[in-house]
This record gives structure tokens, C-alpha cells and sequence, in this order.
């Protein structure tokens, strides 16, 4: 197997959890959103991603996504990125 291929197949492997969530005791879950969507800056790989853990009561605990970047604070000895 070639390493496109190996990554083609890693990539519908993720892609295939879309939508899934996982039930933990005492009411915790994981939810996973992931869909292809157009090659942009924002998205160089072409994806939209999100993994949150919530609480029992829906509270969302901890989120990894690429719904926008942190802006990093400039000062004066170090100019704000572009």
C-alpha cells in the first residue's frame, strides 16, 4: 500500500465517524462532526471538523475544531500575525 493511498484510507476511516456519538457512565458523551468541504486557507486540508465532550447535562465540557483561529496579542516588541 502506498502512503497516498494509507492516507486516503486514514482519511475515510475519520470520515466515517461523522455524526457518532459514545455514552459514557454517569451520562458523559462524545460527539464527532467531520465533512469535507472545500480546500481554503482556513481549511488547507478540506475538512470541518469537531470532537466535544459534554456533560450529563449537555454542558459542552471540551471542544477540538477549526472553527477559527486564536488571535495572538501583538505588543510592542512583537507585531500581531497577518
Amino acid at each position: 500500500m502506498s502512503v497516498r493511498e494509507s492516507e486516503d484510507s486514514g482519511l475515510e476511516y475519520l470520515l466515517s465517524y461523522d455524526g457518532r456519538v459514545h455514552i459514557f457512565e454517569r451520562g458523559y458523551w462524545l460527539k464527532f462532526e467531520f465533512r469535507r468541504v472545500p480546500k481554503t486557507n482556513e481549511r488547507p486540508h478540506g475538512l470541518d471538523y469537531s470532537m466535544t465532550l459534554h456533560g450529563p447535562d449537555g454542558t459542552r465540557l471540551l471542544g477540538y475544531d477549526n472553527a477559527h483561529q486564536v488571535p495572538a496579542k501583538g505588543s510592542r516588541f512583537k507585531k500581531p500575525p497577518k
